[in-house]
């Protein structure tokens, strides 16, 4: 069996050791382990031999590595090792963080063959496949502000670090937005700040879309109609306590199968959107499930 383990050496968590442990652990499980890597322009080559592809990393580099694949028509089993700053994805699928233990229930995930699978629906923003979320909000502006240097001290803090300087430069947005509904009808909304959630955690343990989940064949958009200061930290409040926030007055979560996003006004096309944790360079127009698939090797806990 071969496992190709690509991993981002450009990344702030990228550790060359951990790397080395995890390879050492897979081999140690009866496979051979072959080093790929993703490039700045997010390409990489998959080996056609390959029966795993693992990738190290967090919710950023796989999903270059899924966009890739789908690009390519791979269709290989994909795993991931948590070594990214925030891992929603294998938060959700249960992938142990520590080497030699994530190696072994892979292993064994592996040799279960479809007991052990999932499979993914593919959602895209403007054709480009991403793995978790996108959002444009405050949280989104706080993510476009924050300093690369700081996360890697302090990792995910330094989100919350760029929140609280936002606090004096607060930011007003006004997105016309219409969702396709899993049935096929259509609903028009204009809202301040916008969620569009494929997995079912967000920012680490939160949880945006109770329903949410990566098999599903929709996502889940959360549309807040207000996004004041005071409305924004009670969302997050919210959120914090393990309660749905489409409880609140000014939340809507609506299951879709697809939603365009246009800017009502000038400001707001300036605004910054997140996906998966890293900033995209231009504003989505359509966000929609693809008839494609990607297959996930679950872990067997031991």
């Amino acid at each position: 069996m071969l496992v190709e383990l690509i991993h981002n050496p450009a990344s702030g968590t990228h550790d060359d050791f951990r790397l080395q442990v995890l390879s050492h652990a897979f081999q140690a499980c009866g496979a051979q382990v072959r080093l790929g890597r993703t490039e700045r322009d997010g390409k990489f080559e998959i080996f056609p031999e390959c029966d795993l592809v693992c990738v190290s990393g967090g919710d950023g580099a796989l999903r270059l590595v899924v966009a890739s694949m789908v690009k390519s028509g791979i269709t290989k089993p994909l795993c991931i090792f948590p070594a990214g700053t925030v891992n929603l994805v294998a938060k959700e699928l249960g992938y142990s963080a520590h080497p030699e233990k994530f190696a072994r229930e892979v292993m064994a995930g592996f040799l279960a063959r479809d007991a052990a699978r999932l499979q993914a629906p593919v959602i895209t923003s403007d054709d480009q496949p991403f793995v978790a979320c996108i959002s444009a909000g405050p949280d989104g502006q706080a993510v476009a502000r924050h300093s690369p240097r700081l996360k890697k001290r302090i990792g995910g803090a330094a989100y919350a670090f760029s929140m609280l300087r936002l606090l004096g430069d607060w930011p007003k947005l006004r997105f016309a937005v219409e969702v396709e509904a899993p049935d096929g009808s259509k609903i028009q909304r204009n809202c301040a700040a916008i969620y569009v959630i494929k997995a079912r955690h967000y920012a680490g343990r939160w949880v945006l879309a109770p329903e949410a989940a990566l098999e599903t064949d929709i996502c889940h958009v959360l549309l807040l109609n207000l996004a004041r200061r005071r409305d924004f930290f009670r969302f997050l409040a919210t959120v914090a306590l393990g309660r749905d926030p489409a409880l609140l007055d000014f939340v809507e979560s609506l299951p879709a199968r697809r939603l365009t996003i246009d800017p009502a006004d000038e400001p707001t096309r300036e605004a910054a959107f997140q996906v998966d944790g890293d900033m995209l360079p231009l504003q989505p127009r359509t966000i929609g499930i693809t008839g494609q698939t990607v297959t996930y090797c679950l872990p067997i806990p031991e």
